[in-house]
């Protein structure tokens, strides 16, 4: 399984001791501190290791999500929908108490301490739930996600059928003139 780590500069070196904790334990992982090639584009090569993971790890924690690379990967997951789908491992780490986006609200938060062990511990749990993602998810939460999306989505068509026909009017009028 390639797994994803997304996280804010302030919490790199948290992200990396996740990484390496989960590489003994057969776990591969992308991060860009780690795995970004030298003169590469940043969001070009962020995207492309987002497209091709199989699952995600969050670290989330100060500054929360004010972090503009960060909400850039999380653009990312929304946008390919993996957030919707039960069967894809998305799995927030919060360091602290910070908040949560809204696309990780259907899902289990884990906790990383600040005791030594700790990210040992939390890479067991990280594989527990890669290795059963379903178990991590709010089935009605994620329910009242996708009736969201859905209205969202066909607000959004109404809206441009609207603009469309206003357009097709106002050509109209611009002909006769």
């Amino acid at each position: 399984m390639h797994v994803f780590i997304s996280h804010s500069r302030v919490n790199s070196s948290a992200a990396l001791r996740l990484a390496v904790e989960l590489g003994k334990r057969s776990v591969v992982t992308w991060l860009d501190a780690r795995d970004l090639e030298q003169g590469a584009e940043w969001d070009k090569s962020v995207a492309s290791a987002i497209q091709s993971a199989s699952g995600f790890v969050f670290v989330i924690g100060p500054p929360g999500p004010g972090d503009r690379w960060q909400t850039f990967e999380w653009q990312q997951v929304v946008n390919r929908d993996d957030y919707l789908d039960p069967s894809k491992p998305l799995i927030p780490v919060l360091i602290g108490d910070p908040d949560l986006p809204g696309f990780l609200k259907t899902r289990q938060s884990l906790v990383l301490g600040d005791t030594p062990g700790s990210s040992g511990d939390l890479a067991d749990k990280i594989v527990n739930a890669l290795n059963n993602p379903a178990s991590s998810v709010d089935e009605k939460k994620l329910e009242i996600g996708r009736k969201a999306r859905q209205q969202a989505l066909e607000s959004f068509r109404e809206y441009s059928q609207a603009l469309g026909e206003e357009d097709i009017k106002r050509a109209g009028i611009r002909a006769v003139e």
